[in-house]
C-alpha cells in the first residue's frame, strides 16, 4: 500500500488560499438570497444576475449582460427567457441588427427587484456592521485594488501567469 507523500510547507493550503475564502463568503451569503429570489420570484440564480444588471442598465443587450453578469451566451439566453415568461422583462430587436436585441425591465421585475435587493442590501448591511469605519475605508479600498488586478490576471490568462512566475 502505497503511503500518501507528505505536503510541504509552501503548498497552497485551501482554506488559506485568498480566492478561496472570498468565495466562501459569497456563497454564504449567496444561499439565503438565492432561496428568497427561488421561493418566492421563482428565479434562478442567472435570472436574479440577468435582473439585476437590466435594473441598473434598462436596455442592454445579451452580450452586455453576459459581460456584467460573468455568464455565457447559453445561460445569459435562459436567463433572459425566464424573465421574460415571468414577465419580468421584454425583448425588443436592435433598431439596426435584429441579433442585438435589448432586454428591459417591466414594472413586475422591478418590484420583484426592489424585494430582493432590500434582502441583498439587509444582508451587506450585517456583514458590514462587523467592520469599523476605518476598516470598512481600507476594506473598500483593498477590493478595489483586488477587482482591479483580477481582472488583469483573467485578461492575462494561466499562462501569463506560468510564464511570470519561470521569470521571477
Amino acid at each position: 500500500m502505497r503511503q500518501p507523500a507528505p505536503a510541504p510547507d509552501d503548498d497552497l493550503k485551501l482554506s488559506a488560499w485568498l480566492p478561496y475564502r472570498l468565495f466562501l463568503v459569497a456563497a454564504q451569503v449567496a444561499r439565503p438570497l438565492e432561496g428568497f429570489y427561488s421561493e418566492t420570484f421563482g428565479l434562478s440564480q442567472a435570472g436574479w444576475r440577468i435582473l439585476a444588471v437590466i435594473a441598473e442598465r434598462d436596455g442592454a443587450n445579451a452580450s452586455e449582460i453576459g459581460r456584467a453578469c460573468a455568464l455565457d451566451p447559453f445561460a445569459v439566453s435562459r436567463g433572459i427567457g425566464q424573465l421574460v415568461e415571468l414577465g419580468f422583462a421584454v425583448r425588443r430587436p436592435g433598431k439596426t441588427d435584429r441579433r442585438f436585441a435589448s432586454v428591459s425591465i417591466t414594472r413586475s421585475g422591478r418590484t420583484a427587484f426592489n424585494r430582493i435587493a432590500a434582502l441583498g442590501s439587509a444582508i451587506e448591511a450585517r456583514l458590514l456592521a462587523r467592520l469599523t469605519g476605518a476598516e470598512r475605508v481600507t476594506f473598500n479600498s483593498a477590493l478595489h485594488k483586488l477587482e482591479s488586478e483580477s481582472a488583469r490576471i483573467d485578461t492575462g490568462g494561466w499562462r501569463s501567469l506560468l510564464d511570470s512566475t519561470a521569470a521571477s
